[in-house]
C-alpha cells in the first residue's frame, strides 16, 4: 500500500508527474496511517494531518506555485476524503 500518491490501480509515472514529485513523503506517511487503521474518527484525523503536512509542503513554493500547489492540496485531501474510505483499514 505504501506507493505514493494517487490509488494504486494509477500508473506509477501519472502518479510521479502529478503528485509524487512534490507531496511523496506526506503520501507515504498517510499510506502507512491507512493500512494501520482504525474507525471513522482516526481515519478523519490520519486525513486531517496528511491536510496539513500537505499544507507544509506548500510553503516550500514562491507566489502563483504555492497558490497553484495549495489548490493541488485541496483537491487531493477532497479526493481522499470522498474515497478513501476503500483503502482505509478499518478494525
Amino acid at each position: 500500500m505504501n506507493k505514493g500518491c494517487g490509488p494504486a490501480w494509477l500508473p506509477e509515472k501519472i502518479s510521479d508527474l502529478l503528485f509524487n514529485w512534490f507531496f511523496e513523503a506526506s503520501c507515504i506517511t498517510h499510506d502507512k496511517a491507512y493500512g494501520i487503521g482504525g474507525n471513522e474518527s482516526k481515519r478523519y484525523q490520519v486525513d486531517l494531518e496528511f491536510w496539513q503536512a500537505m499544507r507544509r509542503d506548500t510553503l516550500r513554493q514562491k507566489g502563483f506555485k504555492r497558490l497553484a500547489r495549495w489548490l493541488q492540496a485541496l483537491l487531493f485531501f477532497a479526493v481522499v476524503r470522498l474515497f478513501g474510505w476503500v483503502q482505509f483499514n478499518y478494525l
